[in-house]
């Protein structure tokens, strides 16, 4: 898997963050470390009074600027629209981000370096699970219990979401809001030509869950020759997690390995059925490039990708390429029959305080204008707006939108299989394929991968008391 396949992004569930994420990759140079110069981002006059209506804590700020380091622009640049938060930054506290980019792959050696150094960046994305809990651990990022009080107005409500970002009862992230990780997109006139109920209406209805995908599969693929039930690079780890368990998890500040977990492996047996009975799309045949565009060309039923790829503008994972905007349809990865809640594979927005960082005051205001953005009146009109004039988005997808953010909300599932050492990372992400990709067996591949795994972990663990 290359690194854009790899590479997640991060989305406020009710701000536009995605669309600076957006900007940065296409001005990406490279190795070269990229500063944003382009003219700055737009927002419109209506919009910017709207954004004048939201209350935000007062902060009397001597230093202005911050600067944010990650492998996307937080400041979107050449005309794309501002978002809210942003907006609220710079209006109310003269606030300025300055964007240090660099390729996916360099963000770490960036920052040692910067920190090693004296040079420290103020902040960096939390978006990607892949900085928590093991920066705390290397001392990359500091406590922010200095600088944000997580039971004030603005973040009391979001504060058992941050607690789960904790450590030793002391933060080290600031959680904006969970986010969806995996979804499942259609093409609804695709459906309409094989006589398929729409799986909007089975989740309204309560019935959208592993069994009833199954047989929608099944008799799609029956339909016709070259037809595929599923595809993408997220197949695995959307279903996984949907069983309620993530393969690494954290209780009460500590890391845990749920890789033998009996909910997991029953989500790994259904991975394997699709394998088995013909239902994958054959990426280690087609050599391992996922076609999203068979969706809209009517030869694969659903792909499996990440919420960001419905307001990416253009790509191989984006809105155009499962058909028109009128006909793209989406929803959560299906429920578990045994599980007790529809579990939403989740990541989240938010943001962590680098070690040595500059302006932690000024880190501390952007977080609670993110605060007071997501979620307020003012902030998802604007975010509809947008979404609709820039993406031709149509009433069912907003409405789904809204449904998806309400349930990860409710029951999200955060996996930090990323988050620990590149060893168990590698452990986990192609072996927790094998099922699904090779109809090869869970039991085996998990017992191949386990001791190394808690290895880590138990090393991980040690660090984190002291």
């Amino acid at each position: 898997m290359n690194t854009k396949q790899r590479k997640m992004f991060s989305m406020s569930a009710s701000v536009i963050i995605l669309l600076s994420m957006l900007t940065a990759c296409s001005q990406s140079t490279g190795d070269t470390e990229n500063k944003n110069t382009l003219p700055p981002s737009t927002m419109a006059d209506v919009q910017q009074s709207q954004v004048e209506e939201i209350k935000v804590k007062d902060f009397e700020l001597k230093n202005k600027e911050i600067t944010f380091l990650a492998s996307w622009a937080r400041n979107p640049a050449n005309g794309k629209n501002k978002d809210v938060a942003l907006e609220l930054f710079q209006n109310r506290f003269g606030g300025k981000v300055n964007d240090i980019v660099v390729t996916d792959a360099e963000r770490y050696q960036k920052l040692s370096a910067m920190v090693s150094t004296d040079q420290s960046p103020d902040f960096f994305s939390a978006g990607d699970m892949d900085a928590f809990p093991k920066g705390a651990i290397s001392k990359m990022f500091q406590p922010l219990d200095n600088y944000i009080d997580f039971n004030d107005e603005w973040f009391k409500d979001r504060k058992t979401l941050n607690d789960a970002f904790a450590i030793n009862g002391t933060h080290y992230a600031s959680i904006i809001c969970p986010e969806i990780d995996v979804l499942m997109v259609y093409n609804k006139a695709v459906l309409k030509e094989n006589a398929l109920t729409d799986p909007a209406d089975l989740l309204k209805e309560g019935k959208w869950d592993w069994d009833t995908c199954k047989k929608m599969m099944t008799d799609f693929c029956s339909k016709g020759e070259e037809r595929y039930a599923i595809d993408g690079w997220w197949v695995s780890k959307g279903f996984s997690n949907s069983s309620g368990v993530p393969f690494i998890g954290m209780t009460d500040g500590k890391i845990v390995n749920n890789i033998r977990d009996a909910k997991i492996e029953k989500a790994q047996e259904f991975l394997y059925d699709l394998n088995k009975e013909g239902l994958a799309y054959p990426l280690k045949d087609k050599e391992w490039k996922a076609r999203a565009d068979y969706v809209g060309e009517g030869k694969t039923l659903f792909f499996a990708v990440g919420y960001w790829a419905l307001i990416e503008v253009n790509g191989e994972y984006s809105l155009t390429q499962y058909g028109e905007a009128k006909d793209v349809g989406f929803v959560p990865i299906p429920k578990c029959p045994t599980a007790d809640n529809l579990y939403i594979p989740a990541r989240v927005t938010g943001y962590l305080l680098c070690s040595g960082a500059p302006n932690p005051e000024g880190f501390a205001a952007l977080m609670y204008c993110e605060a007071a953005a997501n979620g307020s009146e003012e902030s998802e009109k604007i975010t509809k707006e947008q979404y609709f004039n820039e993406y031709g988005w149509t009433d069912s997808m907003w409405e789904m939108r809204n449904t998806m953010f309400k349930m990860v909300r409710e029951h999200p599932v955060f996996d930090f299989q990323n988050g620990i050492s590149d060893m168990v990372f590698e452990n986990i992400d192609n072996p927790s394929k094998d099922a699904y990709h090779n109809g090869n067996s869970w039991i085996q591949t998990r017992e191949t991968i386990y001791s190394v795994i808690q290895s880590e972990i138990d090393q991980a663990n040690t660090a984190l008391v002291g």
